[in-house]
């Protein structure tokens, strides 16, 4: 078993993987075989001269998961059961399973291209922030430092505070971040509102909620008449219609808001403005263990913004996915990505 444990430290120090000071050894064990089940998909890409299949990638880190559980069984416990194979191939909304995980984060940060039943390697593309250069379609033998499932390597460099500005600019359109931060995310979308008085809907109606607590949910049956402007939602699951609204002499007014700004959960940019605005947004909170950081979301981010963080960092519990609020990264990475999501207007507080 030595050798085997040999095995675990050598890809913790090769890429950096190192374990937190308190942290379980499992927790580390399972941090590394997640990233190796990451790693072994990425190369799985080159497999074919052209293309590969999703199945093929998800097949290869089901059989990567399951040798190296073989290998370390007290880690068994800290990912999913294994389900049937004929299950495990079906295409999920919501990742469920390892394999699942892998194939989303690829697909929705650009480390892999879709086209009809096939996927590709994007191109390669690096950019630098501070001391961290966050890499995509570099070759696998180049890969030098991974946080989660995402590549970057370590950068000596000072930049300078033109530079600084420049690549803040540039790591947004890698990742398709937000170039505007919350402030301006909102005052652009009242400046672009047309309001109009209508009678209230008849179809079920929800209204953001605008006030903590969060815990149960971020729509209300109630909607605030107190003047403030807020956000409503109308209509059928799948077919839903957003508004601005508001209440003037106890009658309503709504601006409909364009289903780019809406669909495919994008709301919840809107959603972060809004309460960041009225002082409501509550800070990601987060707490160091050595080279390890937990980060808690008391609000979900944005879509690309979540999954940028969820790319460079691991599940907090991989047993149970999707983890979309409770993640942990390596601390020069969760540096460099505090610094981003500040300049957006997102709060971090230390635990």
């Amino acid at each position: 078993m030595n050798e085997y444990e040999k095995l675990l430290e050598n890809v913790s120090d090769k890429y950096h993987i190192y374990r937190g000071a308190k942290e379980p050894e499992n927790d580390w064990k399972a941090r590394v075989i997640y990233s190796i089940c990451g790693m072994m998909a990425y190369t799985s890409l080159w497999d074919d001269e052209k293309s590969i299949s999703i199945v093929h990638l998800k097949r290869r880190v089901r059989r990567i998961l399951k040798d190296y559980l073989s290998l370390y069984p007290s880690v068994s416990n800290e990912f999913p059961a294994f389900t049937a194979d004929e299950e495990a191939e079906k295409v999920s909304p919501y990742p469920t399973t390892i394999e699942d995980e892998v194939a989303d984060h690829f697909l929705k940060t650009g480390v892999v291209y879709h086209k009809p039943y096939r996927i590709v390697p994007a191109m390669k593309h690096e950019e630098k922030i501070d001391n961290i250069c966050f890499q995509r379609g570099l070759a696998p033998e180049s890969i030098s430092c991974v946080s989660g499932l995402g590549f970057y390597s370590l950068v000596k460099e000072a930049s300078s505070l033109a530079e600084e500005a420049k690549e803040m600019k540039d790591i947004r359109d890698m990742f398709g971040l937000s170039q505007d931060n919350l402030k301006t995310v909102w005052e652009k979308t009242l400046s672009a509102a047309s309001w109009k008085s209508v009678k209230p809907f008849e179809t079920p109606t929800k209204y953001l909620l605008l006030n903590p607590p969060f815990s149960y949910g971020y729509w209300t049956n109630k909607p605030d008449k107190t003047g403030q402007v807020s956000i409503l939602r109308t209509g059928q699951e799948g077919a839903l219609l957003y508004y601005l609204y508001r209440y003037e002499n106890n009658k309503l007014k709504v601006s409909p808001l364009p289903p780019w700004q809406v669909e495919s959960h994008n709301y919840r940019a809107l959603s972060c403005a809004l309460l960041s605005e009225n002082q409501t947004l509550p800070p990601i909170e987060y707490s160091v263990d050595g080279s390890l950081v937990h980060v808690h979301l008391n609000y979900l981010l944005p879509p690309r913004e979540l999954h940028f963080l969820k790319l460079y960092s691991w599940p907090e519990r991989a047993n149970i996915l999707p983890s979309n609020f409770h993640r942990k990264l390596t601390k020069v990475v969760f540096t460099v990505m505090r610094k981003i999501l500040t300049e957006e207007g997102y709060a971090f507080k230390e635990k």
